[in-house]
């Protein structure tokens, strides 16, 4: 059995992403999420990216205030690529999944992350 090398859960959870590679070998380009973690994120992008990659990330997590209330917090951040499903560009591939390590995501937005997690009571897989 492989040991467990993440730090933070991740729950199965759909959240618009706009993403962009900072070297420009990517134009900006929108995805989902499939799952999600205050230490980074899954999802299926429109074509091949490999691995260490570096991004920029953009996502809006809405956040609970006090009264109740929602209110959207844009978690804004670099990513870098540590996994692509198909490891290698394939002809004829309509879409990759890829799986992103957030690398300066502050200590706020990540907290932001896992209070929308726990409030969602999201499980984790």
């Amino acid at each position: 059995m492989a040991k467990e090398r993440r730090k933070h859960r991740r729950a199965s959870l759909e959240l618009p992403l706009d993403m962009r590679s900072p070297e420009g070998k990517h134009k900006s380009f929108t995805a989902k999420t499939i799952n999600l973690s205050a230490g980074g994120f899954y999802c299926r992008v429109p074509f091949f990216i490999p691995m260490l990659t570096k991004l920029k990330i953009s996502m809006v997590v809405p956040v609970r205030e006090s009264a109740g209330k929602e209110r959207d917090h844009v978690v804004a951040c670099g990513g870098t690529v540590v996994r692509t499903v198909p490891e290698k560009a394939k002809p004829g591939t309509k879409s990759y999944e890829i799986g992103c390590f957030f690398t300066d995501l502050d200590s706020y937005d990540r907290l932001v992350i896992e209070e929308y997690l726990a409030d969602k009571n999201i499980p984790a897989r």
